[in-house]
């Protein structure tokens, strides 16, 4: 029974299906990677001492449309804890949120870019392997 599961074993399969989770590790990098500069800017937003002495900036309001608006961040902010609940914090532990939020997404990066690399290895392989068998049967 092993011999059949083993003449039956075609290596496309298994380089087909680490292809696709190549892909998708790529995708959820790259989404994780926008949610990281995202929350980085608010980070450096809300340490900038000079945006509490502006008169005014110009918000985003969507669509690329601005709007002339005075920031206030000695006031608590409004900050989504998920599943579009907000709650107020304060400046200070808005900051602390965020610097942990930050944390987690690069140490998540990283996780997934050792496991992009393992996977990347063993799809390596497997191409040389089907390329060796390749070459190896034209010679035949």
């Amino acid at each position: 029974m092993a011999e059949d599961e083993q003449q039956q074993y075609d290596p496309m399969y298994e380089i087909n299906y680490m292809r696709s989770l190549l892909e998708s590790i790529d995708n959820q990098m790259n989404t994780l990677s926008r949610g990281l500069e995202e929350l980085k800017r608010a980070f450096y937003v809300l340490k900038d001492q000079n945006i509490e002495t502006s008169p005014e900036t110009r918000v985003s309001i969507g669509a690329g449309i601005f709007a002339n608006a005075k920031v206030e961040t000695e006031k608590d902010l409004l900050v989504p804890i998920g599943s579009s609940i907000y709650v107020e914090e304060n400046k200070d532990k808005t900051i602390e949120r965020l610097d942990n939020n930050i944390k987690e997404v690069e140490n998540s990066l990283t996780g997934m870019g050792n496991q992009r690399a393992e996977i990347s290895n063993r799809y390596q392989t497997l191409l040389s392997l089907v390329q060796q068998q390749g070459s190896g049967e034209d010679q035949e």
